[in-house]
């Protein structure tokens, strides 16, 4: 029986794990995985108006998947935390002492095997699990544990739970905070999805309006990449949106759609790191790309939601592993609440620059990768493809 402190962004439990994200004082996603028996309450709405608040079958075109390789399906959202998998990684080495294996051999285990461990990725401090047997004690550890690591968070109960049972539990909570307050955008941001349809949202970000001041804010952000001429519809790009962050950065890219949450942050990485072969060659033109300039636009929607997500494909399912004999996955489950606005009071006006480059409009306005990541870590720890407007902001006239 183990337990581990882990750094990150999620709240995972032996039967129903959270993660809070709080991004620039206005992001906030909690994430919960359930491996067996847990009982709490709902995890906290985020504050501000959810545009979704329920079960995930109640969804029409957002999947949630438990593994970054799993297929993004054609005009669906697609949403992975690393929390589910934290946990079921923490089964495998400290419970069951190889890749669990569960009756019928589902393919969503088989796919939590291959995975790499997310967990060394995860900032230190933010996440903490652990694995083990009921009569060895696991959940007043467990208990004991979050109570001095996480004061604020009320312990999960396990009630009904045998002495011969064990538990996988995980917790991750993140903070990203925005050093200045993005602008609330005052007139509708038209976003088009990937079937062509268009849908009008809140935004913030630096507006248009907002050309040649606010010299603050736009050091702020930092471009990691821009493909294509800037008046072009078909732009993509990828801005880190608070450069100085640390441990965690928040990252949004407008790209092309990619067949898996793991390609699509391959293909970011992969600008990127081209970018940082054009800084060794020229880097005073790698420093003009990474700016946000003096009349370049930021708009990126408002997003708040909270959802509840059952992996049915393996729960009831009986374990098969020596270790786990006459054991049962009774729940697998994962809760997630994500928040992600743009904080604070709006900025006072500061000296403006008198010069006309060619300005970059950084909307947000198609389909879109949201991750959130220890900085420098290869694999980050929430990743959302948004591919249409379901679980984004809708305009309301003030």
């Amino acid at each position: 029986m183990t337990a581990q402190k882990w750094g990150g962004t999620m709240r995972l439990s032996s039967s129903k794990a959270r993660i809070r994200i709080i991004v620039g004082l206005t992001v906030i996603a909690a994430v919960g995985a359930v491996l067996l028996f847990f009982s709490g309450g709902r995890l906290p709405a985020p504050t501000g108006e959810l545009t979704f608040d329920g079960d995930s079958q109640e969804l029409k075109a957002t999947i949630v998947v438990a593994t970054l390789d799993a297929p993004i399906q054609e005009g669906m959202n697609a949403i992975w935390c690393a929390s589910f998998l934290s946990a079921w990684k923490a089964m495998e080495e400290d419970v069951a002492k190889e890749p669990p294996s569960l009756q019928d051999s589902p393919k969503v285990a088989l796919e939590l095997n291959q995975a790499a461990d997310p967990r060394p990725d995860v900032p230190k401090a933010s996440m903490y699990v652990a694995a083990g047997w009921n009569d060895k004690g696991i959940v007043d550890q467990i208990q004991n544990d979050l109570a001095a690591d996480f004061p604020t968070k009320a312990p999960p109960t396990f009630p009904g739970i045998l002495p011969n049972s064990f538990v996988a539990y995980a917790y991750l909570e993140a903070n990203v905070a925005f050093l200045v307050p993005y602008f609330q955008s005052r007139s509708p941001m038209v976003f088009t999805d990937g079937a062509g349809n268009k849908t009008e949202l809140s935004s913030f970000g630096i507006r248009s309006e907002d050309d040649y001041a606010y010299e603050k804010l736009r050091a702020q952000p930092r471009v990691l990449f821009w493909k294509g001429k800037p008046w072009d519809k078909g732009l993509e790009f990828a801005v880190d949106l608070c450069a100085e962050s640390s441990p965690s950065q928040i990252i949004v890219a407008r790209i092309n759609r990619e067949p898996t949450l793991a390609a699509a942050l391959a293909r970011v990485e992969s600008e990127r790191a081209e970018l940082e072969k054009t800084r060794e060659k020229d880097p005073g033109w790698a420093q003009f790309v990474e700016r946000i300039g003096p009349r370049d636009v930021l708009l990126v929607p408002d997003i708040c939601w909270r959802i509840s997500h059952h992996f049915a494909e393996l729960e009831c399912k009986t374990f098969t592993n020596s270790k786990l004999a006459g054991q049962r996955l009774d729940v697998a489950q994962q809760d997630i609440s994500f928040r992600l606005d743009r904080s604070g009071a709006e900025l006072k006006s500061e000296s403006k620059q008198y010069c006309k480059p060619q300005d970059i409009h950084y909307v947000l306005d198609r389909p879109f990768l949201i991750c959130m990541k220890k900085r420098d870590a290869k694999t980050p720890y929430f990743v959302m493809w948004v591919e249409n407007a379901e679980l984004l902001t809708k305009w309301a006239a003030k």
